[in-house]
């Protein structure tokens, strides 16, 4: 499926537009960061038993 070119810019005045910095690439990091925390979580729970 092929975007438009309207929807392009759309998708890019989007993310120009934001209110956070770097915010295209900034989700990524949200998800590694929330990614790590599971894992920490997971970690410590398990060697409560």
């Amino acid at each position: 499926m092929v975007q438009s070119a309207a929807a392009m810019e759309a998708y890019n005045g989007y993310w120009a537009n934001s209110y956070l910095p770097a915010a295209d690439i900034l989700w990524m990091v949200v998800i590694v960061i929330v990614a790590l925390l599971a894992l920490w979580q997971a970690r410590t729970f398990v060697s409560k038993f």
